[in-house]
C-alpha cells in the first residue's frame, strides 16, 4: 500500500478516501468516471466516497451540466482535521478529570480482601511463586518443608537465579528431610554454594516465603488428606510481613547452620 494512503488512513480517512483524495490532487477538476479510473473505485461507490470526502472538508463539488470535483488544497483541510483533533484532546483530558473521581471511590469502596489470592494447583503456585521472585528487590525468606516441590537437581531454579543476579538476598530454612539425610544435606550444601543463605530445623510450622516488606505466600494443608487439597494463599500487605519477617529471624536463630548439620548427622559429602 502506498504510503501516503497509509498516512491518510492513520488520520481518520478510510482506504478509498485516502485513493480518491489522492487522485483529486493530481489535477483542477475531475469527473466521478475520471476519478473511478484513476483510482480503480467501483463507480457505484465514488459519490458515497465524495460525500464524505466533502463532509471532512477535503474536496468540494462545482455544479454545472456534468459535475466535477476538486480537491481543498492540504494546508485548508488538514488545519480544520488538526483542530478537530485538539477537540477530541481537549475533551480526553475533560474526561479524565471527571473520571478519575469515580473510579478512586471505587477502589476505596472494594472489598476489604482484594489484597489476598488463593492458588490451589501446583501449576498455578509455582507460576506464582517464580513470579514474586523476579519482582522482588530486596529478599526472599523461606520456610521450606517436605514434601518438596524441588527437583533432585542440586543447582537453584532459573527465576531465583535471575532474582539473586539483581542482588536480592535469599534465606530459607529448610526442614530435615529425615528420609533421606544424604542427599538433603548435599542439596542444602549445592543451594548454599550457589549463594542462597541456608539453614534446617528440625521443625517448621509451616511452608513459608516472604517477598520483600509488602508481600507473604504461605500454604494451608488439609490435615486429615494433604495430597487432595493444596492451597496457597498470597497476601500483599506491610503489617503481616512485617509480622512474618520478625517470625522467620525467630526461627533462623535456633535453626542449623548447614555444616553443623552434617557434623551432628556424621554425613560425608
Amino acid at each position: 500500500m502506498d504510503e501516503n494512503i497509509k498516512d491518510l488512513i492513520n488520520i481518520g480517512l478510510t482506504e478509498n478516501e485516502a485513493k480518491v483524495y489522492l487522485c483529486l490532487l493530481k489535477k483542477q477538476h475531475f469527473t466521478a468516471t475520471e476519478i473511478s479510473r484513476c483510482t480503480n473505485v467501483n463507480r457505484s461507490k465514488i459519490y458515497t466516497v465524495l460525500t464524505n470526502l466533502m463532509r471532512k472538508g477535503l474536496c468540494s463539488e462545482k455544479l454545472g451540466k456534468i459535475r466535477k470535483y476538486e480537491a481543498v488544497g492540504p494546508k485548508i483541510a488538514f488545519e480544520e482535521i488538526i483542530e478537530n483533533q485538539k477537540e477530541k484532546l481537549q475533551k480526553l483530558n475533560d474526561l479524565t478529570e471527571t473520571l478519575t473521581p469515580i473510579y478512586k471511590h471505587q477502589i476505596n469502596n472494594s472489598s476489604p480482601l482484594h489484597f489476598i489470592q488463593v492458588f490451589s494447583t501446583p501449576a498455578s503456585i509455582i507460576k506464582k511463586h517464580h513470579t514474586l521472585e523476579l519482582e522482588s528487590k530486596e529478599f526472599v525468606l523461606s520456610f521450606c518443608k517436605p514434601p518438596y516441590a524441588m527437583n533432585k537437581e542440586l543447582d537453584i531454579h532459573q527465576e531465583q537465579w535471575e532474582s539473586m543476579k539483581k542482588g536480592v538476598i535469599y534465606k530459607s530454612i529448610f526442614e530435615v528431610e529425615k528420609d533421606n539425610l544424604q542427599f538433603f544435606a548435599g542439596q542444602m550444601k549445592s543451594f548454599e554454594d550457589h549463594g542462597e543463605e541456608i539453614k534446617v530445623s528440625y521443625h517448621l510450622p509451616i511452608k513459608l516465603h516472604v517477598f520483600d516488606t509488602t508481600t507473604v505466600m504461605f500454604s494451608m494443608i488439609n490435615k486429615i488428606n494433604p495430597e487432595e487439597n493444596l492451597t496457597y494463599l498470597v497476601i500483599e500487605h506491610p503489617d503481616i510481613a512485617e509480622t512474618l519477617i520478625s517470625t522467620f529471624y525467630e526461627f533462623w536463630e535456633k535453626a542449623i547452620p548447614v555444616n553443623e548439620f552434617i557434623k551432628k548427622e556424621k554425613l560425608l559429602l
